[in-house]
């Protein structure tokens, strides 16, 4: 587990970057399914400041994995051919989408149909930024990375934070009403379960390909061992972050359901930082005649 803490800002990034892009996914559905005046998407609006800062921060923790912050521009050099450069450029579209969607809101000039265009767009490119980030990792040197696993973990951790982010929001910003409607209720459960089962399967299936693997340094069975503890940290986590969800969206008071939103949103960053730490402590290389 030693060398998993060393890759912290590229967990800290693949936790917090997919998490703030996922929860535009919940605000799209509130759009789409929820009555929702003006009063109260002004308030959603101003609140969308807090997925907005996960993803920021992301990024900016992903520059401290650089030797230099000069290096960034390199990144874009591989577009089209690698994974590394596909991820960044799905980011900053993303990003960009993010930022001008944001900036108009805040106007409170956004006609209704172009929100529900813009937040539908941006939901969907939350998706494809989650894939291309667990797609960089498919690296042929490290087999036990090379893998689908790697981007289903991400897209699952993007949905299951991005609900805890979405359902947080939406419960500060008054709407604990529309989270227990039929419609949005049932999505934000939907997101939840689809999360849950990809983040949870994903790394479940990486860790039984890794264990299967080993060189002549390392054994990928030693490798799953020492990070088991963390791995079933991480799971509770997840799992308690999605039963506060439940409890938010079945309803109650305003202050509970602010509270289930503080408790999911806390305990999905635990989770999934937990469950990225377990990803990189599975690094299994091609190198110094690997054995199947």
């Amino acid at each position: 587990m030693e060398a998993a803490f060393a890759e912290m800002p590229l967990a800290l990034f693949s936790t917090l970057a997919p998490m703030g892009a996922g929860a535009f996914v919940i605000l799209a559905a509130a759009f789409l399914t929820a009555k929702l005046d003006a009063e109260a998407l002004g308030r959603i609006d101003r609140l969308t400041a807090i997925p907005v800062a996960f993803v920021i921060v992301g990024f900016i923790a992903a520059f401290f994995h650089l030797a230099s912050p000069a290096n960034a521009f390199g990144v874009f050099a591989g577009l089209g051919s690698s994974p590394l450069s596909n991820e960044i450029a799905a980011g900053v579209v993303f990003c960009v989408v993010m930022v001008v969607y944001w900036a108009w809101a805040l106007t409170g000039k956004m006609p209704e149909g172009v929100r529900k265009g813009l937040a539908v767009v941006l939901a969907v490119l939350a998706l494809v930024f989650a894939l291309f980030t667990g797609m960089a990792y498919m690296i042929d040197t490290i087999a036990s990375w090379n893998t689908l696993a790697g981007p289903v973990q991400i897209l699952g951790y993007a949905l299951v934070g991005g609900a805890a982010l979405g359902v947080l929001v939406l419960a500060l910003a008054g709407c604990a009403d529309e989270l227990k409607a039929g419609s949005l209720k049932t999505a934000v459960l939907a997101v939840l379960v689809v999360g849950l089962v990809c983040g949870i399967g994903g790394l479940a299936a990486q860790a039984m390909a890794a264990n299967g693997l080993e060189n002549a340094l390392y054994s990928g069975a030693d490798m799953v061992s020492s990070a088991l503890m963390v791995i079933v940290a991480g799971v509770v986590c997840l799992v308690a972050s999605g039963v506060c969800d439940v409890f938010a969206v079945r309803g109650g008071g305003a202050s509970a359901v602010v509270g289930m939103g503080v408790g999911a949103a806390v305990l999905a960053v635990a989770g999934i930082l937990l469950m990225r730490l377990a990803f990189y402590a599975m690094q299994v290389s091609v190198g110094l005649s690997m054995l199947l």
